[in-house]
């Protein structure tokens, strides 16, 4: 008797489950609510995630008398983005099967407004409100995240503001920084899978097995090897020289000409090559480009360098270029001293390395005994 109730119960617990989760369908709801005479169009792009790994669906919002009711899907959490007729208004959220999303504001600057529906969003747009204002400025920007992923590491949030967020071609050792500091519970792949990202996994960053990431630059190279316009391959060795000075670009760059003037410069500067290395290394597949320039700008003293691969390159992901135009000094050690977009900055770091002077090292003297006495 006791074995048939056992059965049934167990039944009716499996049957309740069945008619409980059948209750949540694959959808969920967003809602807007801005003043009564506000007019507008927004367009929601999402990931819609299905069994069979899903689909990209962009749904309109026609903003009619202040409101506005869409109705999505989705079985997986995903992230909507929101965008106005412009393209250059957005906003992203998050959304889970079953979300009742509620958007409310003045309707035009969409930083502004407020979403409520689960606790992600709710907690995104606190920290929207205050970090936007500081888009400009891209270090209070990452302080603003970084503030938030120090003080909620086990938060999906902290999460998504690195992946969606972060400039990661800008600050790549700050993220990593970043990441590892979140709780290996929280850096879930669904939520990597759900912001896109893919360059987690390449040569710039490697994936641990615990999740934690760390990043390929070598910030302390001492030799990378080329393709050159004299000798087909050269060696650079950056520890052999007093300092190397490295500026990477392609054809459209903005900076050519004014770099040009300044590496021109700067060997006249410095003319003895057998104590510095100044090179320009050309990121682009097509070589015939390339031989085009090198002979228009006829710069001498320079090793003229090619790499097809661009920023892909392996040598370059050791360097850490990871846009250009871009600089890179070295000192005599190898040891990087600068590395960024600012021509002025890399010119004052260089310079500093090359005007040091150079110490003699002296021969050492015998030690003397410590008793001073002398041994008979």
């Amino acid at each position: 008797m006791n074995t048939i109730d056992s059965k049934k119960i167990a039944h009716w617990a499996c049957l309740f489950m069945l008619l409980l989760t059948g209750c949540v369908k694959n959808e969920f709801k967003i809602e807007f609510q801005f003043p009564k005479d506000y007019i507008g169009n927004y367009l929601l792009t999402y990931y819609a995630w299905d069994s069979h790994g899903g689909r990209w669906i962009e749904q309109t919002a026609p903003i009619q008398d202040g409101v506005a009711s869409v109705g999505c899907v989705t079985r997986l959490p995903t992230l909507v983005y929101i965008t106005d007729a412009s393209s250059s208004n957005s906003i992203t959220l998050y959304a889970e099967r079953g979300d009742e999303i509620k958007i409310s504001g003045e309707g035009r600057d969409m930083k502004d407004w407020t979403v409520k529906g689960n606790k992600v969003s709710e907690h995104w747009t606190d920290w929207r409100k205050d970090a936007y204002a500081k888009k400009n400025d891209q270090k209070g920007f990452e302080k603003s995240i970084e503030d938030y992923v120090k003080r909620n590491p086990k938060d999906p949030l902290s999460v998504i503001l690195l992946l969606k967020e972060w400039d990661r071609r800008s600050n790549p050792e700050g993220f990593v920084k970043l990441w590892n500091l979140i709780d290996s519970d929280a850096r879930q792949q669904q939520l990597i899978a759900m912001c896109g990202v893919s360059d987690l996994h390449g040569l710039e960053f490697t994936t641990k097995a615990d999740g934690s990431l760390a990043y390929s630059k070598d910030s302390k190279l001492k030799s990378v090897i080329v393709r050159s316009r004299d000798n087909g391959i050269d060696t650079l060795k950056f520890n052999k020289v007093k300092g190397s000075f490295l500026f990477f670009f392609a054809e459209n760059n903005s900076l050519r000409g004014e770099s040009v003037d300044t590496l021109k410069s700067l060997v006249k500067l410095y003319p003895d090559s057998a104590k510095r290395i100044i090179s320009d290394i050309y990121l682009d597949s097509d070589s015939m480009t390339w031989a085009g320039i090198i002979r228009r700008d006829s710069l001498k003293g320079v090793v003229r360098a090619w790499q097809p691969y661009g920023v892909a390159d392996e040598n370059m992901v050791r360097l850490g270029v990871t846009r250009i135009p871009w600089f890179i000094v070295k000192d005599k050690n190898g040891k990087e001293s600068y590395a960024g977009d600012d021509i002025k900055d890399a010119v004052a770091a260089f310079r500093k390395e090359m005007d040091k002077k150079e110490t003699k090292q002296t021969p050492k003297s015998p030690e003397k005994n410590k008793n001073n006495s002398t041994k008979r």
